[in-house]
């Protein structure tokens, strides 16, 4: 039955709360439309325990297979792909300096005929192959290999060595297939990947830490992003969805590390430690989420860090804005007893385009009471980024580059080229970035496409449009949400050799073809002068055969292609015109 007295209680009976409450998110219209997607209490959260690196290795399997997913809410179940019959996936964790080994043991059958990994890229396909990533790990593409495909029947093995200067962090993985990613990070493919410094930990107080896998499920069969469609993935994929859905529930559920509201319990005064990631699969999918209600005047929530990447002090906000794939880790605390409940907002993101529905959905409630076993306070000073993020606001800059994502016409492509392999930019090892960050499609903040790099995060430089609960000058991430009328300019030192990918992260739009390779190589070897004089008509003469050549090799590819030199070709549409 539908318990509207649960969300009452959230709220208190008074009328002057109401009348708040009411105020706050647009009527009571919304207390209603919630009661009825609210038809149980929440649950008391019992995450799996974490597997614990030894003696400074971590090895585990993952072992992707379809398993039948059972929902605590309304006897909700149905078939996906998951990492080890659970979901969300195994939570990992691990210390700084620690080597992890994971064994990617592909049990799913094999892929639809013609819809492998052969198959053309920027397309739906490949529903039964995959392969890893750790979202916001400081390494390469040899230990974090997206661009392996990993077949049915196969294994393949990863391993990382997590930095030792790196200190604390929440970081995710999950499957990163061109043509699949989106389809099996809607089922559940997704897993925390922490590393924890209990040396630094030491510096707080938190009464607890709860992490939270944040994940969307559509179960209206006519949205774009019902269940269904999503696993079908443009039918790429055979296997039976065998949805059981007993009370016919056609709304959308947000899921907390798998339950559908949880419950936290802690003392007045006490501080408690959240440790948010944005996994949810889709297009709507902004997150904005703080405390409901009346609780805003009594609880505070500060944000400690984004992106795995500490802050250099606590910061007070509303709300938390997170674009998908991106993270925060957050300290609540309440100085009045109750129950206050953490959860979506439209408060300050009003105008944000993608952002995930405008209806309340619980996250977590805080279960305060009494005085607490001890009044917490959290430290003037944090962290902050770990030495090998140095602070580039004044840096000298090595070299530029710009990225556009999407276009008028709504095309899945980055500088107007659809993805298909081949590197779009070269930088140097050691080199400071500048990169300007733009979105190509609609008009204001109407259309969303996250940016996101692998290998290393950026510092953010400036920001056109927007406010602060996008990203703060200043601030390191690996995600940014990027609009039309919404750009930065970032910086970063290249650490790293070889390849990394740079994508949307609508994984969808990945999928479809939003995504392009930059190149990192070592530095030119510095010119050195001759011990004796050097023939340099014979070297001019050389150096000019060898830039026409390249010229005329050039024009061929551009005219032999799909684009003209004039429409952008050679990749010259990276930068954007005015």
């Amino acid at each position: 039955p539908c318990n509207l007295a649960s969300v009452w209680l959230q709220f208190g009976k008074a009328p002057a709360a109401l009348s708040t409450m009411a105020s706050g998110f647009r009527g009571f219209s919304v207390l209603l439309r919630l009661s009825a997607t609210l038809l149980l209490l929440p649950h008391r959260l019992g995450l799996s325990a974490p597997i614990r690196s030894v003696d400074g290795w971590l090895n585990v399997t993952l072992r992707v297979e379809v398993a039948t997913v059972h929902l605590n809410f309304q006897n909700i179940s149905f078939m996906a792909r998951t990492y080890n019959g659970s979901f969300p996936g195994p939570h990992l964790r691990m210390s700084p300096g620690d080597r992890v080994r994971v064994l990617l043991r592909n049990a799913l059958g094999a892929d639809l005929p013609g819809a492998g990994c052969r198959a053309p890229l920027d397309h739906l396909r490949a529903a039964n192959s995959t392969n890893l990533h750790v979202h916001g790990i400081y390494d390469d593409a040899v230990q974090d290999n997206t661009f392996v495909c990993v077949s049915p029947g196969e294994d393949f093995e990863y391993t990382y060595k997590v930095h030792k200067e790196l200190g604390t962090s929440m970081l995710w993985y999950h499957p990163h297939l061109e043509g699949s990613s989106a389809m099996q990070v809607c089922g559940g493919m997704a897993g925390f990947f922490e590393i924890v410094d209990e040396a630094e930990d030491a510096m707080f107080d938190f009464a607890a830490t709860l992490p939270l896998m944040i994940q969307m499920m559509d179960f209206n069969p006519a949205s774009k992003e019902y269940i269904g469609a999503c696993l079908d993935n443009g039918g790429a994929s055979d296997l039976p969805l065998r949805l059981s859905n007993p009370h016919n529930f056609t709304g959308r559920l947000l899921l907390a590390s798998g339950e559908v509201g949880t419950f936290l319990a802690l003392g007045t005064g006490e501080l408690a430690r959240l440790k948010v990631v944005n996994a949810m699969s889709g297009t709507a999918t902004m997150l904005n989420f703080g405390f409901w209600g009346p609780s805003a005047s009594v609880c505070t929530l500060h944000v400690l860090a984004y992106d795995g990447v500490y802050l250099h002090a606590p910061r007070r906000q509303r709300s938390v804005l997170l674009p998908p794939g991106g993270k925060a880790d957050v300290a609540v605390s309440c100085s009045a007893p109750g129950q206050h409940t953490v959860g979506t907002l439209t408060i300050g993101a009003e105008d944000v385009g993608g952002l995930f529905d405008t209806e309340l959905h619980p996250i977590v409630s805080l279960e305060v009471t009494g005085p607490g076993g001890r009044t917490a306070k959290l430290p003037d000073a944090l962290p902050g980024p770990p030495p090998y993020y140095a602070d580039l606001l004044q840096a000298q800059v090595d070299q530029r580059h710009s990225i556009l994502f999407g276009n008028e016409a709504g095309d899945n492509v980055v500088g107007g080229w659809p993805y298909n392999g081949s590197v779009s930019h070269v930088a140097h090892r050691n080199t400071v970035q500048e990169w300007s960050l733009y979105g190509g499609e609609g008009v204001g903040m109407e259309k969303l496409h996250p940016y996101h790099q692998h290998m290393v995060h950026f510092q953010i430089i400036s920001r056109s449009g927007g406010s602060e609960l996008m990203a703060a000058v200043g601030d390191y991430r690996d995600t940014v949400p990027l609009y039309k009328d919404v750009n930065y300019t970032v910086r970063f030192v290249v650490p790293f050799t070889g390849p990394m990918m740079v994508h949307c992260h609508i994984l969808k739009h990945q999928d479809m073809g939003m995504m392009t390779v930059v190149n990192f190589t070592d530095a030119l070897p510095p010119v050195r002068l001759a011990s004796r004089p050097l023939h340099l008509a014979p070297l001019a003469r050389a150096l000019v055969a060898f830039c026409m050549l390249s010229v005329a090799a050039a024009l061929c590819a551009c005219f032999a292609g799909r684009r003209s030199v004039r429409d952008g070709c050679c990749h010259s549409n990276y930068v954007r015109v005015a």
